[in-house]
Parts: C-alpha cells; structure tokens; sequence
C-alpha cells in the first residue's frame, strides 16, 4: 500500500516560478514549470505506485492531470501544516507507505523514488535533501510522525530542523541522494549542464528558453 504525492501547482504565468520568472519572463518560466511539472508526474507515475497530484490551489476547469493521477488540493497555512495533512489523509485512506516529492527537480527519476520506498521499509522516514538546504522528498510509513512543528520553510535551515526533529523523536531515517530544484537561472544553467539529465527533458528545456532574451544557456 504504497502512495506517492506530488507537490505541485497550476502552470500559470505569473504564479509558478516566479524567481525564475524574474530572468526569463513569467510566460517562460510557467511554460518550463509546465514541463518539470509533466516529467515528474511521469516519473512518479513510472515507479508503479499510487500517484496523487496535490495542487496548491484549485485550477481551471481546462486543466486536469493525465488519466489516473488522483487531484486534490494542499490544505493548510503553510507548508509544514499542508504537508502534516497530506500524510494524516494517507495514512486515514489506509496507504501505510507514503512519500511525497516536488514538482521542480529535474534530475528526479522513478528510481528515485523506489529507493524511497525501499527505505521505507527499514526506517520510519526517508528524506532526499536538496542542494539548497531544503529537501525534494520527503517520506513516512504509517502512522507517522510529527516532522513540521517549527521547521523554518524555504530556507537554508529547512534540512538541518528536520534532521534535529527526528533526533529529537528517536524517529529512524535514511536520506536518499541529494539533488537540486530548478528555482533561479542558475538552477536552471546547473541542472542544463548536469551530464546525467535526460536528452529528453534537456531538449523539452531548452526549447522553452531557446529564444528568451538575455538567457546565454550553461556556463561552462
């Protein structure tokens, strides 16, 4: 009984990415979200478990997952409490391993994931921390514990609270590979330039931004 959510949103222009935005422009940066979006449900999807997609508020009538995602929406004030729910709601259906990932790490893959899930089976969270300090992943078994009480969100600190809370709480934890979410241009040049990047998503990439003014591609 094994879930994967993903946390995600609308790609409208103006509200996805919008660091990013600020280099490329707010219809470019929603129409690159938009593919980060599109490949990490296919991901999700091809570990071969459950696959929720989590919105961050409710979208357009015209835009709908891909057949067999169920949709939901994200409640609560702030990300500690949207994602303490999203587990209670789990854990109440009565999936038992439950993981939930990020819309906006490219280098993210099905095995990825089922690693995760492995690692569920040995310890009672795993975790896949992100370069920024935060985490990509982030993943429990039932009946889960309470891992986002004074967590400082979006922050270099996001990843070191979490560890202490689970030190705090004798809670077992493995951490999976770290790996970056795209949320500036230089995010953006990184992950371009990441040999392990697929040729697909790499070319879906690029030809989102090929021709946005002022974007000179990786540095070298």
């Amino acid at each position: 009984m094994r879930c994967v959510v993903v946390y995600g949103r609308e790609p409208i222009a103006g509200r996805a990415k919008t660091r990013l935005a600020a280099s490329i422009g707010d219809e470019a940066a929603a129409d690159l979200y938009r593919v980060l979006l599109a490949r990490s449900i296919h991901e999700a999807v091809s570990a071969g478990f459950h696959v929720v997609l989590a919105l961050s508020g409710k979208p357009a009538v015209a835009w709908q997952p891909p057949s067999g995602v169920a949709l939901e929406i994200q409640r609560g004030v702030d990300l500690g409490e949207r994602l303490r729910n999203t587990f209670d709601r789990r854990f109440s259906e009565g999936w038992s391993r439950v993981i939930v990932v990020g819309s906006d790490c490219p280098a993210m893959t099905a095995s990825h994931i089922r690693s995760a899930a492995t690692a569920l089976e040995r310890s009672d969270v795993v975790v896949g921390p992100a370069e920024d300090g935060g985490y990509w992943l982030i993943g429990q078994r039932t009946p889960g514990t309470d891992l986002f009480t004074d967590v400082p969100w979006s922050s270099r600190r996001t990843m070191e609270a979490t560890r202490r809370r689970l030190l705090k709480g004798g809670v077992s934890w493995t951490e999976v590979e770290q790996l970056s979410d795209v949320d500036t241009i230089e995010d953006l040049r990184r992950a371009l330039a990441n040999e392990r990047l697929g040729d697909e998503l790499r070319a879906d990439l690029s030809a989102v931004i090929s021709g946005v003014e002022g974007y000179h591609g990786p540095r070298e």
